[in-house]
């Protein structure tokens, strides 16, 4: 499969379509560190082959370090209440071969992530890895960098 992937302000899936603002960036500067960045949306879509509808999918988005270590995106309670780090997002999805679909064509998922309050401890290269069925197929680099003082 290929996924085809940007960073955005803000995005959401309407009607089987991706609507963004702000899209097509992969620096974000801040003041000072620690930082918090006040939104981002990582929007996705998937392009699934005729051979593979009918079937369901796995879809998982991580953030991971320059050094391929998973980067918290979140908290979340656990199970005892207590704040625990969120490292994926992501879920299942099938598509059908809906009547007008001709032999051998694709279908589309569309996908939109958005991401409230990621804090940053310092500068860094990141990765938004995007993975189906448990196989990376893309790649979404992210620099967090300080803003020149002026």
């Amino acid at each position: 499969m290929r996924v085809d992937a940007f960073l955005a302000d803000s995005a959401e899936v309407v009607q089987g379509k991706i609507y963004a603002l702000g899209a097509g960036w992969n620096t974000i500067y801040v003041r000072q560190f620690p930082a918090a960045h006040r939104r981002l949306a990582v929007g996705a879509t998937v392009h699934v082959p005729f051979t593979a509808t009918n079937v369901t999918h796995q879809f998982e988005l991580k953030l991971v370090t320059e050094d391929g270590k998973d980067y918290p995106i979140g908290v979340r309670a656990d199970s005892e209440g207590k704040a625990a780090p969120v490292r994926a997002m992501g879920g299942e999805f099938t598509l059908g071969r809906p009547p007008q679909l001709a032999d051998g064509d694709e279908q589309v998922a569309c996908f939109a992530f958005t991401i409230d309050g990621l804090r940053f401890a310092e500068a860094g290269m990141f990765a938004w890895v995007i993975s189906v069925d448990g196989e990376e197929v893309s790649r979404l680099p992210m620099r967090v960098k300080q803003a020149q003082q002026q």
